[in-house]
Formats: C-alpha cells, structure tokens, sequence
C-alpha cells in the first residue's frame, strides 16, 4: 500500500444517488456507477474497508428508510479515516451534508469534481481552511492522482 495511505484502515465514499436511480429499473444507471464503483474497487484493492451507501443499498434495489441511511451514513463517516465524495452536478443535497458532517469531524477529505462543471462556492472553498484536496476528472479518476491527493490531504494541518 502507498504511503499515502499509511494508517487509513477505512473510507467513506459518499455520492449522488437517489437522483441517479433509474425509476424503471430501480438501479443507478451504469455511467454514473461505473465510476463510483472503480473508487470503490481501487480502496478495495488497497484493502482499505469502504463505507459506501450504494453498495450497502445494492445500487437502489435495496433502498433503506431515511432514519436508517442518515444515522448509519453518520456514524460511518465518524469511524472512518478518510472522507471522499462526489459532491454532484446538479448538487446532491445528501452529500451535501455528508462532506459538511466529515469536514465537522475534522475528515481528510478528497472532492471528485468532474472538469467542466460548476459547483458551490461552499464546495471550492473547502480547501481554504479544512484538510481537503479538490481533484478534477473527465470519464474516469485517475488513480495516481487521488492517492497524491489523499496523501496531501492526510498531511494538510487544519487551522480553523
């Protein structure tokens, strides 16, 4: 395992979802999964254990009660080591508040922004103050990219 991620033992992935869920098929459509599911795959091969709420919802066919998702999305953010998210385009009111619970409890934190796209100035600004690495992509995330940016983020004091 890279040094980067040295002591995390655990991430949350957090993303859209209920947006992304296909009405007819009550599953997210491959595009957006494709790509949540390689970060999922590349901590999996690190052996680092994912908290992820598509996973444990089997992708919108085993979809749990909001006072269930949002006490385990919680509490699994709060046992985790590192924090990374999707914030969405649009925005995903859900991740929303999951990056702002991570960010409270002090998370690294790494935000996938797709290139081209505009998100919240609260989103951007992150960085300016909280152990967060904003890293863009188009397609597909680069792997060597967010492990350096893991790494920062582990290593960025917070200074509030």
């Amino acid at each position: 395992m890279s040094q980067n991620y040295d002591g995390v033992r655990s991430v949350f992935v957090a993303g859209p979802f209920w947006s992304l869920v296909n009405r007819v098929t009550n599953q997210v459509d491959s595009g957006p999964r494709a790509v949540i599911e390689s970060v999922l795959g590349h901590f999996d091969t690190l052996g680092i254990t994912v908290y992820n709420s598509h996973r444990r919802e089997s992708w919108g066919s085993a979809m749990l009660e909001p006072a269930q998702f949002t006490l385990m999305d919680y509490e699994e953010i709060n046992r985790s080591d590192l924090f990374v998210g999707f914030p969405g385009v649009p925005a995903s009111p859900g991740t929303h508040i999951e990056i702002g619970w991570a960010s409270a409890a002090d998370k690294p934190m790494v935000l996938l922004l797709e290139e081209g796209r505009e998100y919240a100035g609260l989103v951007e600004g992150l960085p300016s103050f909280k152990r967060c690495v904003l890293v863009r992509y188009r397609d597909t995330v680069d792997f060597p990219q967010l492990d350096d940016a893991v790494g920062a983020a582990r290593q960025m004091l917070c200074g509030i």
